[in-house]
C-alpha cells in the first residue's frame, strides 16, 4: 500500500513535468472512475474528456498535490456541476423569454432549487422507458397505482416495483447532490 502511494506521487511529479507516459498511466488508472461519475450524472462523454484536458493543461499545479485522487474527484465534480449550471442557464434564458416569475427566495436558493430540479429531470430522463412512464403518470399526472396498471395493462405490483426503483434512483442522486453541495 505504501509503495502504491509512493508510485503514484512519483507519477504525479513526472506528469506535472510534462511526461506523456506518466499522464497516460494516470489516465488509464482514473478514466473509468471519472467517466462513471460523469456519465451517472450528465451522460456526456465530452465532459469526461474536458476533465483530462484540464488536467493536462494545468499539469504544473500538481507539484504540490498530496492526494491526486482527491484532487481529481474535486476537478471532476466541479467540471460536472459547471456543465449542469451552463445547461441550466441556457434553459433559464429560454424560460425567461417566455415567462417572468416573482419569488421571495434568494438567488442562492433559486440556484440550488434549479440544480435540484435539473438533477431530478436528468434522473427521470435516464430511467428505462417503462419506469419513466410510470413515474410521470404517478407524479405528474397524479394517477394512482391501480389507474396506471389499468392504463398500461400491467399488474399493480409491477407499477409499485417501478415506482420503488424510481424513488430509489432519485434518493441516491439526491444524496449525492447533498454531499456535493456540502463539500
Amino acid at each position: 500500500m505504501h509503495s502504491e502511494i509512493a508510485d503514484e506521487k512519483l507519477l504525479v511529479v513526472q506528469f506535472s513535468q510534462g511526461n506523456h507516459i506518466a499522464f497516460k498511466t494516470l489516465f488509464v488508472r482514473y478514466y473509468p472512475k471519472v467517466r462513471s461519475f460523469i456519465m451517472g450524472l450528465v451522460k456526456s462523454e465530452s465532459e469526461t474528456q474536458e476533465v483530462f484536458l484540464k488536467l493536462w493543461t494545468h499539469r504544473e499545479r500538481f507539484r504540490e498535490v498530496e492526494v491526486f485522487g482527491t484532487y481529481l474527484y474535486v476537478l471532476t465534480k466541479n467540471t460536472t456541476f459547471n456543465y449542469l449550471r451552463s445547461r441550466q442557464n441556457r434553459q433559464d434564458d429560454q424560460r425567461a423569454d417566455s415567462v417572468e416569475e416573482s419569488t421571495d427566495t434568494t438567488p442562492y436558493e433559486e440556484l440550488v432549487a434549479k440544480d435540484l430540479q435539473l438533477l431530478i429531470d436528468m434522473v427521470v430522463e435516464n430511467m428505462p422507458p417503462q419506469r419513466q412512464t410510470i413515474f410521470r403518470l404517478n407524479r405528474e399526472a397524479g394517477l394512482t397505482n391501480a389507474e396506471i396498471a389499468e392504463k398500461l395493462q400491467i399488474s399493480k405490483k409491477t407499477v409499485e416495483n417501478h415506482l420503488n426503483l424510481a424513488l430509489k434512483e432519485l434518493k441516491n442522486a439526491l444524496l449525492l447532490f447533498i454531499f456535493l453541495y456540502l463539500c
